[in-house]
């Protein structure tokens, strides 16, 4: 028997305590939200003697600069984007000055290589880069005439 119009019997109602249908399911996390609760998440570390306790976060950076430290080229690759990332430190400056020797340059060269007691003067580079005959040095080839017969 019901007490009320529309509610379920009694031999059919929920027991206590047990769960009903659980309601609304929980929405999935997107990954952002996963990453971030899972790299909070604290862990126990030794250094020597003593225990830490950080984040997974802390741990994963402590690890890249350790490894840095201890000459991993990789890790110290990864080190200095990250810090770069950071602001830690500045980007690389790019060179803007391509140009050649200018004469002032070339002057400056002269006198240091006067100085060092080497008076032969800087070398210039070859004006074209054609390459030069040297078909004077060769032997004549011998040409021979195929015929018909």
């Amino acid at each position: 028997m019901s007490s009320a119009t529309g509610a379920p019997r009694v031999h059919s109602r929920f027991k206590p305590g047990h769960r009903g249908g659980g309601g609304r399911p929980k929405r999935q996390r997107n990954g952002r939200t996963v990453l971030q609760n899972t790299l909070d998440e604290r862990i126990t570390i030794r250094e020597g003697k003593r225990t830490r306790s950080l984040t997974k976060h802390d741990a994963i950076i402590l690890r890249a600069v350790n490894d840095a430290i201890s000459g991993d080229a990789k890790a110290l690759s990864n080190l200095i984007t990250l810090m770069r990332l950071y602001g830690l430190i500045e980007q690389p400056q790019e060179t803007t000055s391509t140009q050649p020797f200018t004469a002032d340059d070339l002057d400056i060269i002269t006198d240091f290589v006067g100085r060092l007691g080497n008076q032969a003067g800087p070398t210039q580079p070859p004006e074209s880069n054609a390459k030069p005959d040297t078909r004077e040095d060769e032997p004549p080839s011998k040409e021979t005439k195929e015929t018909k017969s």
